[in-house]
């Protein structure tokens, strides 16, 4: 896997995706609204205001906790996902694992222990603890290992160079899967090119944009889209977005895999697996793995510009920053399916 710069690169590739209306914005259209610096790291706002709606809980799902290659055999990674504070680690035996990060004997955060075989050790009293969560052993001690000697762990999934793990509020257990992309072993193919960052922004409101047809226009400067060139599906706990623009002959084809894993395929021009996991009900973190033809490969940093630039993601940024959730928006004729696309989303809240 390559990580690209893309800073400074061209606007040209991204025209094969979605045409550019004839009077783009500036790029500077939507500064923040807040008058503060759009690029500057993650913030929430600094005071509390009784009016501000509450973004939605953590929806259930898959999300990656990091890339496949972050953690060799013997490695230990922290992270903060889905409001909780969690480690994975590899064993000796290859197989990835996700647990709570405190250890229940002092509350020792455990990202900062050893991997001891198939175990992860506490830095702090060396208890280890095994994938599955349980204390295995306690090296100073012959006594018995009480039965409150755990932490939770979390179902893997290891996947298209993703560590995934599942996270349900009720409890249960992975309902789907996230398949296989071909693409990573096809050699017609580039390595994955990495994009990674991270915003503010609840998940569904990133989620929505998908199906909201209108804001192509307003916010990225496209040409219009609307349900005559969009259709969307749902299927259990997959949807799928299908955009198709005859008069360039192209259509793109987006698969969502519940609320955190999607997969985008432009023919001819690129597949995206996006990795959107929620630290927070107000912050997302993206692991998005970009795969090229071979022949894109010389452009690949425009490609990645035309999605995650100006005219692309980072328009976005500053509307989800600052905008707020609102449980029954007023939609008019040509907003698009976002009420259908709220009640198949419904289905991830169930047990918050």
């Amino acid at each position: 896997m390559t990580d690209t710069d893309t800073t400074g690169a061209e606007e040209t590739i991204w025209e094969q995706v979605i045409p550019r209306r004839d009077a783009p914005p500036p790029a500077d259209k939507v500064a923040a609204t807040r008058g503060t610096d759009p690029s500057a790291a993650p913030e929430d706002l600094p005071y509390e205001l009784a009016d501000r709606p509450e973004p939605p809980p953590v929806p259930n799902g898959w999300y990656a906790i990091c890339s496949s290659d972050e953690l060799p055999v013997g490695a230990v990674h922290s992270s903060i996902a889905v409001a909780r504070e969690l480690v994975a680690f590899r064993g000796t035996d290859g197989a990835a694992h996700v647990i709570d990060a405190h250890c229940p004997h002092m509350g020792a955060h455990l990202g900062g222990g050893d991997v001891r075989g198939d175990n992860l050790a506490c830095p702090y009293h060396g208890w280890r603890f095994g994938g599955d969560g349980a204390v295995k052993e306690i090296p100073y001690s012959d006594g018995r290992i009480p039965a409150k000697a755990c932490v939770r762990s979390y179902p893997v999934h290891e996947v298209n160079g993703m560590v995934l793990f599942w996270h349900h509020a009720g409890g249960v257990a992975p309902q789907w899967e996230v398949p296989h992309v071909h693409e990573i072993d096809d050699p017609a193919f580039t390595d994955a090119i990495v994009y990674r960052t991270e915003f503010v922004a609840s998940l569904q409101d990133m989620a929505e944009n998908n199906v909201d047809y209108t804001h192509f226009y307003f916010v990225h400067g496209r040409a219009g889209l609307d349900e005559s060139t969009s259709k969307f599906t749902t299927d259990g706990p997959i949807s799928q977005v299908v955009e198709t623009f005859e008069d360039d002959g192209l259509t793109f084809t987006r698969w969502t895999y519940g609320p955190g894993i999607a997969l985008l395929r432009v023919p001819d021009l690129m597949t995206v697996l996006t990795a959107t996991t929620p630290v927070d009900r107000r912050h997302v973190r993206l692991l998005w793995h970009f795969y090229l033809p071979q022949a894109m490969a010389p452009v690949a940093a425009e490609v990645v510009e035309g999605v995650t630039g100006a005219y692309g993601l980072s328009a976005d940024k500053p509307i989800w920053r600052d905008k707020v959730f609102l449980e029954r928006p007023l939609l008019v004729k040509g907003d698009g399916p976002i009420s259908e696309f709220r009640r198949w989303y419904a289905q991830f809240y169930e047990g918050t």
